[in-house]
């Protein structure tokens, strides 16, 4: 696909597929998130959306975005490749209430990240929530994200004064 060489499936959606690829030109794996051929024109805009969003985040707890792009008709963005384990297949297993709390602790950080830019996830699952091998805590699929206004309380006082 382009200068991406797949390797592997990773799972998909009903938008897309996540595929495991090898970027030639910047000699690292990342993950294509790849949409099912002839998506529909508000599926490239959520594409667009989520990349968009993603790209404005810079933080440890949000995965993060390296481009968008278009070959042969298939719309993709190439992101950070996390290899671990979703948040809802972590759980299944028995963990201590401090090792819990600081792995929701790591999420609850990567959208605060996001709210601090003005975007709110609006799909916050255990599913869009991965833990990579070193523990690190990455929250994902910003694809139903919005943007809001920035104005909290104390400022809409202050510009009442």
């Amino acid at each position: 696909m382009g200068r991406f060489l797949i390797l592997d499936t990773l799972g998909s959606g009903g938008m897309g597929v996540v595929r495991e690829a090898y970027d030639r030109t910047l000699d690292r794996t990342v993950a294509l998130k790849v949409l099912h051929p002839g998506g529909a024109k508000q599926h490239r805009a959520r594409l667009l959306r989520e990349a968009q969003a993603l790209a404005r985040l810079s933080h440890p707890s949000v995965v993060q975005v390296y481009e968008i792009g278009t070959v042969d008709e298939d719309t993709f963005i190439a992101m950070e490749l996390v290899r671990g384990q979703t948040l809802r297949e972590w759980a299944r297993e028995p963990h201590s209430w401090r090792e819990t709390v600081e792995v929701y602790l790591q999420a609850g950080e990567g959208l605060a990240a996001a709210h601090a830019e003005g975007l709110v996830h609006r799909d916050f699952k255990p599913d869009n929530c991965i833990i990579g091998e070193g523990g690190r805590v990455r929250v994902l699929d910003f694809g139903l994200a919005r943007e809001v206004e920035l104005s909290s309380r104390e400022e809409r006082v202050g510009l009442e004064d």
